[in-house]
């Protein structure tokens, strides 16, 4: 009797361990991570399948079109037995091209259904859920229409255009080459219509194509051919001798306030270091600091030169660095040195608002104007600053005093023009009928408005 109630005991305990392995008391879940109202046939949806239980057994996604089903993705879990699981998660990046591609789908709207089940419950049975989706499948690129006239661009230089496009798109802009720009709506120039502001760097391919390009929300691109005047432009290539002394006043400042550079087995390398890679290090920053440009001109008039100063260096200067008569490196100037007296009041050229103001590698301690539709104005080498990120600034009010901060060998100030982080020269920007022509016409309400 002993042995047959311990047999029975070992059976519940049995009994009850495989129920406690097998048992499942949570359903699957799915979830759709920010649907888009509408997909374009590339358009990329992601969906968050998971099952904290012994797993998800198998999953399939299909469209529904007009009464027609049609297969997207079907997957099985590896493993089969009492002692297997599922998978506990997939996190699925998916798009409707292939069906599109395959004739299976049209516009209009499409219903997306995930099906899937988990492992069985105590090996008997499993849990099944369903989940559909509701999209809005748009196959047709918008319509681009160019509203502006005489587009004229010189290596280096600026220009904007106007346009407009058939339905909401939440992007467009200009396509120089591989660059791209990025347009800003325009209502007080009508419904749907943009501005872009856009440059030719002074190193891109003169022959570069240009377009203008918009996406709508299903993803769908299109592009027009931007007709535009190319003017060429020289630049001036100038020589500089390196000294030890210079390296001695510039360096220390440099790798005392920017950690990240690495100091090397000489003065010359260490310099080396900081004309190029800090260099471009720089320049990322200001490409970062432009993508947040405000969504709006905030200037209506001319930009203006520092006054009563005296040009030192001019934009796109080819430099050629020389050491013991030797040429070490090449750069380009991307801006103007203009000195006046030494610890000078440093005017900001137009209105805006402070999008930067602290030590920036090379520039020193800098001040960066944001001016709207991503255009910028940069004030570097400054002696000190007087501003604060987020100010509203007026033309001429006061950003700080010139100095010698940074890669620079006396007191002067090093000023840019940067469109959405291509330097541009600044020389457009002073001239009171290159801004009404090529710009202000453009992007400003009409007087009546």
């Amino acid at each position: 009797m002993r042995s047959f109630v311990k047999l029975l005991i070992l059976i519940l305990l049995v009994t009850s361990g495989w129920l406690f392995w097998n048992w499942d008391s949570s359903a699957p879940t799915v979830t759709w991570t920010n649907p888009p109202p509408s997909l374009g046939k590339a358009t990329k949806f992601r969906i968050d399948l998971a099952d904290e239980g012994r797993g998800i057994e198998a999953f399939k996604i299909q469209a529904f079109q007009s009464g027609q089903s049609h297969l997207l993705l079907e997957q099985q879990a590896d493993g089969t037995g009492f002692f297997s699981f599922g998978f506990r998660q997939r996190t699925l990046e998916l798009s409707l091209e292939p069906l599109v591609e395959a004739g299976s789908l049209s516009e209009g709207e499409v219903i997306l259904e995930v099906e899937m089940s988990d492992r069985g419950r105590i090996g008997l049975w499993s849990r099944r859920v369903s989940d559909r989706h509701s999209f809005t499948l748009d196959l047709t690129p918008p319509r681009i229409e160019v509203m502006s006239r005489q587009h004229y661009l010189r290596h280096g230089g600026s220009q904007a255009v106007l346009y407009r496009v058939s339905e909401s798109s939440p992007a467009s802009g200009v396509l120089v080459g591989n660059r791209v720009f990025v347009g800003y709506p325009a209502p007080w120039k009508g419904n749907d219509v943009h501005v872009c502001l856009f440059a030719l760097a002074h190193d891109e391919e003169a022959k570069a194509p240009m377009f203008v390009w918009a996406e709508d929300q299903g993803g769908n691109r299109a592009r027009t051919a931007l007709q535009v005047e190319l003017l060429p432009r020289r630049f001036r290539k100038r020589k500089i001798n390196l000294s030890d002394g210079f390296f001695q006043a510039v360096l220390p400042e440099i790798l005392d306030r920017v950690p990240d550079v690495e100091e090397g087995a000489t003065p010359l390398e260490t310099f080396l270091e900081v004309n190029d890679k800090l260099r471009r290090i720089n320049h990322l920053q200001i490409e970062e600091i432009a993508r947040k440009s405000t969504a709006r001109p905030l200037w209506d008039r001319t930009f203006a030169q520092l006054s009563n100063s005296k040009v030192e260096s001019v934009f796109a200067d080819e430099r050629s660095y020389y050491y013991d008569g030797n040429e070490v490196d090449n750069q380009t100037h991307l801006g103007f040195d203009l000195a006046s007296v030494a610890r000078t009041p440093i005017e900001c050229s137009n209105d805006g608002v402070v999008a930067y103001a602290d030590y920036l590698g090379i520039y020193g301690n800098c001040v960066i104007v944001d001016h709207g539709l991503g255009l910028l104005s940069l004030y570097a080498h400054l002696s000190s600053i007087q501003v604060e990120p987020g100010d509203r600034l007026s033309r001429g009010q006061s950003v700080g005093l010139s100095g010698q901060t940074g890669l620079a060998g006396g007191d002067h100030l090093h000023f840019s023009m940067i469109v959405q982080g291509v330097h541009v020269n600044p020389l457009e920007w002073w001239d009171p009928k290159w801004i009404e022509q090529h710009v202000l016409s453009k992007i400003q309400a009409e007087p009546n408005e």
